[in-house]
């Protein structure tokens, strides 16, 4: 493990030169504040409102740092608050109907013996866990149709504000396939073992969807992936409502910057 971590910091470096180390940072920074948030959740914190504080900070972090472009980030930024929300929003009822929270049959070996009076929301936890989740493709995404956006407003800086929000969704929807075979490769790639497993008990077509384990991430990848979907139209409408004084002016500082 440690060879591995110390090949992916040289490699980093190499790739990246000296704005590697900027990376480095942001992403120890975000290690950091994940394990914050299992703390404090840990010593009774409202899950809730600490992992909406904690998501606030990563976002930061992980545009900020990582993207030179003023008007880029900003965008950025707004659209994954959003989002997010949204993703809040829409979430606490999916759970509350598809009651796929808390530990599954497949945990009971393990946890026998052990009390479950853990002093913890596990619907609460569960949010939490698909927000958190979804962070990094939501920013991803949104960095993205930006920068693709902002290229074409410098290059045609006389279309009008539908035309750039006709190719925010020209842009979005190359990305958006990408982002979803992302997302549908983690789902199959997380639940390999579990489908073994399920083949070795013969599971019926019943028992697979009822399962917790599997619910809980078929739910996280399909409220990512609708996450991922809203990015497309909300960010291409905040860069068309962007002065394109602004997007020029921001462009001629990050080339003076490099």
């Amino acid at each position: 493990m440690m060879y591995l971590l110390i090949a992916f910091i040289i490699l980093l470096l190499i790739v990246t030169g000296t704005r590697g180390l900027s990376l480095l940072l942001g992403l120890g920074i975000n290690i950091i504040a994940i394990i914050a948030l299992l703390i404090l959740i840990a010593d009774g914190f409202n899950v809730i409102i600490t992992t909406a504080i904690v998501s606030v900070i990563i976002l930061i972090v992980a545009i900020y740092m990582n993207v030179e472009n003023s008007v880029t980030a900003n965008i950025s930024f707004k659209t994954s608050i959003i989002i997010t929300a949204v993703i809040l929003l829409i979430t606490i009822p999916i759970l509350y109907w598809s009651s796929t929270q808390g530990m599954g049959v497949e945990d009971q070996e393990e946890l026998e013996g052990f009390s479950l009076a853990a002093g913890v929301s596990f619907p609460q936890l569960a949010i939490a866990t698909i927000i958190v989740n979804s962070l990094g493709v939501i920013s991803e995404t949104s960095v993205a149709i930006t920068s693709g956006l902002n290229e074409i407003v410098l290059s045609k800086p006389t279309l009008t504000n539908k035309e750039v929000f006709d190719d925010g969704f020209s842009v979005g929807n190359k990305i958006l396939s990408t982002q979803t075979n992302t997302l549908l490769f983690n789902f199959f790639a997380t639940t390999f073992p579990l489908f073994f497993l399920m083949n070795t008990l013969r599971f019926n077509f019943g028992d697979i969807v009822n399962d917790k384990i599997f619910g809980a991430e078929v739910l996280t990848t399909v409220v990512c992936t609708i996450g991922v979907i809203l990015t497309v139209p909300i960010t291409a409408w905040q860069v068309s409502r962007t002065s394109r004084s602004a997007i020029v002016e921001s462009a001629k500082t990050e080339d003076k910057e490099k």
